[in-house]
């Protein structure tokens, strides 16, 4: 099996709980050692979707074709992610109970609305790596200083002004399984135009389970999802689309209405070729738009050379490292103070340096 038919068996088997038919052809698959088990554990691993396979795999009765070390290997880190998921509830809990005392509403996001939101069959399976959560500009620093009150602390050195950032800096605690990031607005600033603030707490939703607990309205946490993966994080760009934001997409598209969600979004091509890719990888759902098609036969040709799209990332990587980080910075700097001091107050610091460095090295990483 070549890497993207790889790609394609997990997203099968994400799904393999509602399509009872498609679980004996994916279990020949295993049987007849089509599947590169290595492989296919560790494109799942990167992808940040192996709990959900594994159980999804266990529950149709696959895992026991592996050998006992892989099993046990897969159920301990579901059984791992599962207890961390139900910490950072507690987490949550904790943070909420806290803002009400101040008659701060949070709106949480992605990975943790979803979580929180029942959006998943079981609360193993979505891997999470901080908690996201929104709260009104005019709570922004009200609510830092509640979280420093829960013992929460920040060590990121800023050289601008928090009040212009879309996040304040990734604050951590001791103790607990999840950095948090307190946002004033949803995305990206060239992304929140319509897609703000005052849009999310407009339709936002009580957690019944929690106090003082909100989410993001379904069409909301879709659109949300594709400007992260797609636009936020370049995935369009660089040809990169997470499995991960792939079952999240997947699991809102069957909550939604698909063409009014559609109206909502600026990108709506981008959004559309991202939304048919979804639905044909996850439900088999035929392409005949011509653009979908070559948008897939991309994707698939990158997954299939790696090495190719490695060069691809890595020219795009730099072209951004250099003209637009480095030089249209340098350019602006003697007509436009804010870029000014942001060169100065870097270059002034002897700690920016090896920072830099390792953030140039991140930056590669993608």
């Amino acid at each position: 099996m070549t890497p993207a038919e790889h790609f394609k068996l997990a997203c099968q088997c994400l799904v393999l709980d509602e399509n009872q038919e498609q679980i004996k052809a994916v279990k020949q698959k295993f049987i007849s050692e089509e599947v590169d088990l290595d492989y296919f554990i560790k494109l799942c691993s990167n992808h940040l979707v192996l709990p959900a396979i594994y159980l999804r795999l266990h529950n149709a009765g696959i895992v026991s074709l592996f050998t006992e070390e892989y099993a046990n290997h897969l159920e301990n880190i579901y059984l791992l992610n599962k207890k961390r998921n139900i910490d950072i509830l507690a987490q949550i809990n904790e943070i909420s109970n806290q803002l009400s005392t101040k008659s701060i509403n949070p709106i949480y996001l992605k990975g943790t609305a979803n979580l929180i939101d029942n959006l998943y069959s079981d609360e193993g399976i979505r891997m999470i790596g901080d908690i996201d959560f929104l709260v009104k500009d005019e709570y922004y620093f009200k609510t830092v200083e509640n979280l420093f009150l829960l013992n929460y602390e920040n060590q990121h050195k800023t050289y601008e002004h928090p009040g212009t950032f879309k996040h304040f800096p990734r604050l951590f605690k001791k103790g607990v399984p999840a950095d948090v990031e307190i946002h004033r607005i949803p995305v990206n600033i060239p992304f929140s135009k319509q897609f703000n603030t005052e849009l999310l707490f407009s339709k936002k939703r009580a957690v019944k389970t929690i106090n003082n607990c909100f989410v993001s309205a379904d069409e909301h946490k879709l659109i949300h999802t594709f400007i992260h993966s797609q636009l936020s994080n370049k995935g369009y760009k660089y040809r990169i689309i997470g499995l991960r934001d792939l079952y999240d997409t997947y699991l809102l598209l069957k909550r939604v209405n698909y063409n009014e969600v559609l109206l909502q979004i600026e990108e709506k091509r981008k959004a559309k070729l991202f939304f048919h890719y979804t639905n044909h990888l996850f439900s088999n759902q035929p392409i005949t738009d011509v653009f979908t098609k070559k948008f897939i036969a991309r994707h698939r040709y990158f997954l299939n050379h790696p090495r190719v799209h490695l060069y691809y990332f890595w020219g795009l990587k730099l072209y951004e490292l250099i003209i637009i980080r480095y030089l249209w910075q340098i350019l602006k700097a003697p007509f436009q103070r804010s870029s000014f001091n942001h060169i100065y107050l870097r270059l002034k610091d002897p700690q920016w340096y090896k920072r830099h460095f390792e953030g140039v090295r991140h930056f590669f990483k993608g």
